[in-house]
């Protein structure tokens, strides 16, 4: 009788975990309306992926850029959310380049030189895209915009840089230009929540945050409310970074926060001699203790010059290789760099370092303001002599979460089915013995 009463009981649990392990498989074959497309023809209606961070291209502008959405991929299906953009193929027979048309009739549009990419009402030579395989996926070469110095003329690609722009193609950096394409198909609506919808914390469901960039650009004085991960701290100066954009954080008192948290926090709208900011700021909470750093971007000092008009990269950790180390002024605290056309800028409070004035170094710093771009730097090690560096750390980016499984993986897939396969053999075996 006890045998009998435990063979029941368990054979219950295995029906249990059966119907557990089916309802698992189940919800990982929904909700993938999407599919990925190995190229793409007229007509086709495409979501514009971003493989290496798990992003989609938005639909909405953020300052020069479009807003990235989270996205979940796998085996090669897509989630489309109400925030994605879903951009309609149209070939140009003449340029044989594509036109990608967002659902309200805007054109993806790359700025003329570059360093801008929106959705325009009207269509122009800007508005073509020519798809350029690599491995992943394609490169996307706009058709028009060129960025000129000099006799160099560089063709602007597509790329993700905290939101979605158009910049010159680093090989080197391939991963931030390859995207790849994911299918809707006609009959398909979204019915999934808005990734806009969501909060990053159940229990911030009553603050309305905006994003750093939106804040960027928002009313001097307006109220903001922000979610970043912090990437530099001076004092009460305390610079944080999300997905569109990065800002200085001036706060009423020091916070005991860490480079690496991920922080929530309010301010004023502010400036201070051409640093863009929140003043009387504050920090709400710690989100998370240790996120992921932005993705460090190699720029020239040219580059980071003329800059200081859009402000795309201010408040942003830059490299610059390759440049000769000046002499420190004690008085002002200033180091300059040059670079070999004689372009310099300023390092305010360079640490104290161990290689000489004259050496051609590479550094990382901050690109701060102060009546005039200047740079921040947070520690001695990150001026290395130029050529002795280890390249494997060139990226300030957390590639700890690289192999993370997400929901419907392939891993997840095989380890449910698994499940399943062994629970109804237990099954069947106990069944036998009941019956015998």
């Amino acid at each position: 009788m006890k045998k009998t009463f435990f063979s029941r009981v368990t054979s219950c649990l295995l029906v249990a975990l059966l119907l557990s392990s089916i309802i698992s498989l189940s919800a990982m074959a929904s909700g993938t309306e999407a599919t990925i497309l190995s190229t793409i023809s007229d007509g086709d209606k495409v979501i514009i992926y971003y493989p290496d961070s798990s992003l989609a291209v938005g639909k909405e502008a953020s300052g020069k850029k479009l807003t990235a959405v989270e996205a979940q991929a796998a085996d090669n299906n897509l989630t489309v959310t109400d925030s994605m953009g879903i951009f309609t193929v149209v070939k140009d027979d003449i340029s044989n380049a594509y036109y990608f048309v967002e659902e309200n009739g805007k054109y993806l549009t790359s700025g003329a030189t570059g360093n801008a990419l929106s959705l325009e009402i009207e269509k122009t030579d800007l508005s073509l895209w020519v798809p350029e395989a690599t491995d992943g996926g394609y490169f996307l070469k706009n058709y028009a915009a060129a960025y000129v110095s000099g006799d160099k003329t560089t063709p602007q690609y597509m790329e993700y840089y905290y939101g979605f722009t158009t910049y010159g193609l680093n090989t080197t950096k391939a991963n931030i230009y390859t995207f790849t394409f994911y299918k809707v198909s006609e009959n398909d609506t979204p019915d999934v929540p808005s990734q806009d919808e969501s909060s990053e914390d159940s229990s911030q469901d009553e603050i309305v945050y905006s994003t750093i960039s939106e804040a960027r650009l928002g009313e001097l004085n307006e109220v903001f409310n922000v979610i970043g991960v912090v990437t530099f701290i001076d004092g009460k100066n305390v610079v944080i970074a999300d997905q569109s954009g990065a800002i200085n954080l001036y706060l009423n008192s020091a916070a005991e926060v860490s480079v690496g948290n991920k922080v929530a926090a309010t301010g004023k709208r502010g400036a201070f001699s051409g640093l863009q900011q929140l003043t009387g700021a504050s920090i709400l909470e710690v989100i998370e203790e240790s996120a992921a750093l932005p993705t460090l971007k190699t720029v020239t000092i040219e580059e980071i010059l003329l800059d200081q008009e859009t402000e795309t990269l201010e408040c942003f950790f830059v490299k610059l290789e390759n440049v000769t180390l000046g002499e420190t002024n004690a008085e002002t605290s200033i180091t300059v760099i040059t670079d070999d056309n004689g372009n310099s800028i300023n390092i305010y409070r360079c640490p104290e370092l161990e290689i000489a004035a004259g050496e051609k170094v590479n550094v990382v710093a901050l690109v701060s303001d102060y009546k005039g771009y200047q740079l921040r730097i947070a520690k001695a090690s990150d001026v290395t002599l130029a050529g002795t560096e280890d390249e494997t750390t060139e990226d300030n980016t957390d590639e700890s979460t690289e192999d993370t499984a997400k929901p419907g993986d392939t891993s997840d897939s095989v380890i449910y089915a698994l499940i399943a396969v062994v629970s109804a053999v237990l099954l069947a075996s106990f069944f036998r013995k009941e019956n015998a």
